[in-house]
Order: C-alpha cells, then sequence, then structure tokens
C-alpha cells in the first residue's frame, strides 16, 4: 500500500485549521451576555499529556489533553448539554457534547457509551466509561482550544469565545458531528497509531512491511514491534493482554495435541464473501474431505438462492442486501435439515459469509446447526467499508467511488448496499452486534495474524471463541488464503471436535494484538486522511 505524493499534499492541504480569537473579559463587562457554563473536569485523574497544537497537519501535538485513568472509570460530562454523537469513530468509541455557549466537549477512546445522540445531561453526569486513558477535547467551530483554560478561567473572570458562527451552536447531523471528531483524530496517537502517521507523511509500505516482518515468525515480529510500539500503545494495554493471554490458558488446546479423527456423519454448508462466484471463492479451499465431510454432504451456498449447485450466482449477487442474503441463506439451512433431520450441520463462512451466517442463525438458530466457524469475518464492521461509507457521503468521494465501480477491476462496488452495511458505522453492524449469539450453536472465529483486509481485532465476537494464526503467505494473500491454510484447517477440525482453539505462547499473543492492532488504525488514518481530502 503506497501512498501517491500528490494524495498526501491533498491530504495535507486538507487539513489546514482556521483559528479562533478567545479572550477573557472581567464578569461585569458583559451583563448582557447570557450566564456562562461552568465546566468541570471529566474525571478525576491526573493529566498524562497536556494541550500541544500542532505546527502542521499530521505533525507531533495534541488537540485536547489525556488523563490517566483507570479502565472502567466513569466518565462525566463538564457541562449541561445535549448528547451530540455517541458511537464508534475510526474503531474507537467517543462521545461529543454540544453546551449552550456553542462548545462541543468530547470525550474519547471510551471503553463503554452509556448515552445516545439527542439526550439531555446535567453536569456530572456519566457519558460512558473510561479505558486506560481519556481524551478530552474543547471544540469552538473547527477549533480546538485548551480544555484547561475552559476549566480553569483567570480568577474573576470569565471565558468568553467569539467567532463561534450561529450553525455551529446547533445540533448538526450525525455524519457532520462525526467529522468534526477528524481534526481530533488525525492528530493523536491513540487514535491513528504512529504507522498511520507515518503513512499519510509519504513513508510507503508500512502496513506491507509490518505484516511481511509479522509473518516472518514471533521473533522477528517483536524486534519489529519493540522499536515502534511503545509510541502507539500504552504498557496497560500490553498487561491486559498478558492477562487475557493467561486467562485463555486452562480452556485452549496445547499445539501438540491433534484433533481426533472426524467421526460420524456431518454436514457442512460453505458461505463465501464479498466479491465471490459460483465457480471463485476462498472458503472452496477448506479441506472438506480431510475434516471429514463426505463429498455429498458439502453444499455451497448460492447468495441468489438454494445451494451453486441449483442456482449460479457472480461478484454483483454478493452486494446485495446482507439481510436478504441470509434469509436465502437460513432457507437453504432448513431445506438441507428437512432432508437429513439427525445429521448435524456446520456452517464455515469466510469474510462477509460470517456477517451473512449471523443474519441467517438471527436469536434462534434453525434446528441442525452445531457449529459455525468464520474465517476472517469483520464480526466488527470492516475499517475499509467505513472508510469507503464517509468518504461517499461527500460530493468528491462519491464521484471517485462512483469511478471505481465502473472499472469492474475489483469486482466489487464500493457504493453497493452490503460494502456499506458492513462499515463499523452501519445500522445494521448495530443491530446484529445488539443480539447475543443464539444459545444451541457453538461459534469459532479464526483470523489471520497480518490479514490487511480484515484486521483480526474486527474479528472478535462476544460469545465466541477466537483464534489468530500464521498463514505463511504475503501479507496482501492472508486474507484469501486463510480458508485453505493447515493452521485454518486445525482450527475448523477443533471446532468440528467441540474443543477450544490452539494455545499460543505469550510472545505469539503479544504479537497478534500489535499486529492486528497496528494493521487496523493504519487503515483508519487513511480513511480520516481521504474522508478529510474529500471534504474540501
Amino acid at each position: 500500500m503506497r501512498c501517491p505524493a500528490s494524495a498526501v499534499s491533498a491530504v495535507a492541504a486538507g487539513l489546514v485549521l482556521a483559528t479562533l480569537a478567545v479572550l477573557s473579559a472581567p464578569a461585569g463587562a458583559a451583563a448582557a451576555d447570557p450566564a456562562p457554563v461552568v465546566y468541570r473536569p471529566p474525571v478525576d485523574a491526573p493529566v498524562a499529556d497536556p494541550f500541544r497544537p500542532p505546527q502542521s497537519p499530521y505533525g507531533p501535538g495534541n488537540r485536547g489533553i489525556d488523563y490517566a485513568t483507570a479502565p472502567g472509570t466513569p466518565v462525566r460530562s463538564a457541562a449541561a448539554g445535549v448528547v451530540a454523537f455517541a458511537g464508534p469513530v475510526a474503531g474507537t468509541l467517543h462521545v461529543v457534547v454540544l453546551h449552550a455557549d456553542g462548545i462541543r466537549t468530547s470525550y474519547s477512546f471510551l471503553r463503554t457509551v452509556g448515552v445516545h445522540r439527542g439526550q439531555r445531561l446535567a453536569q456530572g453526569e456519566a457519558v460512558g466509561a473510561a479505558g486506560p486513558g481519556l481524551h478530552f477535547g474543547v471544540r469552538a467551530g473547527d477549533a480546538y482550544l485548551d480544555p484547561l483554560v475552559l476549566l480553569a478561567p483567570p480568577p474573576g473572570d470569565r471565558l468568553r469565545v467569539h467567532l463561534v458562527p450561529e450553525a455551529g451552536r446547533q445540533l448538526q447531523s450525525e455524519e457532520g458531528e462525526r467529522r468534526g471528531l477528524f481534526g481530533m483524530l488525525a492528530e493523536i496517537p491513540h487514535a491513528v497509531g504512529g504507522a498511520a502517521v507515518a503513512w499519510a507523511r509519504g513513508t510507503s509500505g508500512v502496513v506491507v512491511s509490518m505484516a511481511s516482518t509479522i509473518a516472518a515468525g514471533a521473533d522477528e515480529a517483536l524486534v519489529w514491534m519493540a522499536t515502534r510500539a511503545p509510541m502507539v500503545f500504552p504498557p496497560l494495554e500490553m498487561a491486559l493482554v498478558a492477562t487475557a493471554w493467561l486467562d485463555r490458558q486452562d480452556t485452549c488446546t496445547p499445539v501438540e495435541v491433534a484433533p481426533p479423527p472426524p467421526g460420524g456423519r456431518r454436514i457442512a454448508v460453505l458461505v463465501a464473501g464479498l466479491g465471490s462466484s459460483s465457480e471463485n471463492a476462498a472458503i472452496y479451499e477448506v479441506r472438506t474431505g480431510a475434516l471429514g465431510y463426505a463429498s455429498g454432504d458439502v453444499f455451497r451456498f448460492s447468495y441468489r438462492g438454494g445451494s451453486t449447485a441449483d442456482t449460479r450466482y457472480g461478484p454483483a449477487d454478493t452486494q446485495v442486501d446482507i439481510g436478504l442474503s441470509g434469509r436465502r441463506l437460513r432457507e437453504l439451512i432448513e431445506r438441507i435439515h428437512a432432508g437429513d433431520p439427525g445429521v448435524p450441520i456446520d456452517i464455515l463462512a469466510h469474510s462477509q459469509g460470517g456477517i451473512v451466517t449471523r443474519s441467517a442463525l438471527g436469536q434462534r438458530a434453525p434446528p441442525g446447526v452445531e457449529n459455525v466457524v468464520t474465517l476472517g469475518s469483520p464480526h466488527q464492521g470492516a475499517d475499509l467499508a467505513t472508510a469507503l461509507e464517509l468518504t461517499g457521503d461527500t460530493p468528491k468521494g462519491a464521484l471517485v467511488q462512483w469511478a471505481i465501480g465502473r472499472t469492474g477491476v475489483t469486482g466489487i462496488d464500493p457504493r453497493s448496499v452490503s460494502v456499506r452495511q458492513l462499515s463499523e458505522n452501519s445500522e445494521f453492524m448495530h443491530d446484529l452486534n445488539s443480539h447475543p449469539l443464539p444459545r444451541a450453536v457453538r461459534f469459532t472465529s479464526v483470523a489471520a495474524r497480518a490479514d490487511v483486509v480484515v484486521p483480526s481485532p474486527r474479528t472478535r465476537l462476544p460469545g465466541a471463541a477466537h483464534a489468530v494464526v500464521s498463514v505463511p503467505v504475503p501479507a496482501m494473500d492472508n486474507h484469501g488464503a486463510l480458508p485453505g491454510s493447515a493452521a485454518g484447517t486445525r482450527e475448523i477440525a477443533l471446532a468440528r471436535a467441540g474443543m477450544e482453539p490452539t494455545c499460543e505462547g505469550l510472545a505469539d499473543a503479544v504479537v497478534d494484538h500489535l499486529a492486528g492492532r497496528l494493521i487496523s488504525m493504519t487503515e483508519d488514518g487513511i480513511g480520516i486522511g481521504l474522508t478529510v481530502t474529500a471534504s474540501r
């Protein structure tokens, strides 16, 4: 992945911000003005990083302040106001509150969000819970202000912020409020990471070189990470990774333990991903014979309904409403069960196919389904789909998307229904993830360590077993090679036998986490840069 110099220049130009005069005046000097809004700190925690406005786009700096919070610390509204935005941006959770004086305060990198857009808040009312750190921002129009000045004005004075347009004092559309966070996200290492910033500034091959090093092995990857991770990931995050790894050691399957030989008849339903066809899909590379499935017991789902033996389909058929595809898959499963009511069914799905499968099963799975194994599926939404969604909402971005779709090179229309549904911000993904998995079905989610299409953090699924495996191919091929890989086959075999995913060493667990997070954050940074550019 290489960023053309012209694109970098456009991104930089698009991030030039207007300045705003912030003046202090005696309290009695503006008696006709509305009563001033009094602000209080959102948390009781030390400031870890103060306000440091960057001197240039993508330069070092901090457009707010960072508090060193303990995970789970309640985060409270600094003043009374209305929630302008609450939800994910670039893969992290944020809340924006609009106050009576036109100031917007933002609460970023939250662990959980406890409010919704349009909700009115009193001062001190909780907006959510913090993670290992909280970023607190203050914005007047398009300009970010030093929050400490707002929180502690000079004695006997009050802060007056001028040049806030009347429109800026009103609640904007949800998309408009989300865009207001981009300036902050483009500068904060927590959000886009050093890798994203380096990419945006023109250094080439960050993701590919990183993923290639990762694929070489854990030892080499740890050396690579050691030079970069400290600037991106707080030590507490690494401690949490180690704790989670330790918790899994009692239930995982040791690497030396082989899955038991297949026993008994089972049916496999293969669900392919976005851009696949009846003749060409990565999921068809699964070694169904070695896994114990008879050839007559393997069904390939057709996005046009039934199986591919009944109806052929092409890439365009995978880009329709995922809910419709899910209903068609459910009909196939019910038909298979009716024909062999005593035979358990395993669903093996790749990429978007995993989302189609979850839509098909709903909260009450069809009879007969026992196992679902998803491979490289974006259960938390896809970073690239999010970037396409955001850029497509601007005139320039929509034109670019139209041009990409017209070329037909990828076979995927970035404006299609399913691509938009795969965005982490989509109503479809929000609704899908608001419901628990069906109890009667065992879910396993498998990710490829260096997958640049669906980074491993996006494959996380609450209630499912999770495995990250190494696929020894170039990084750009990790996504497609996962279903047919030896490591992927082993995880399917373990799931088929009702066993937990393979154990891994602590070094591998750390590499898995860092690799996935860096890839995801880099793509988020790219998406932010493209969106800001398209908005100009």
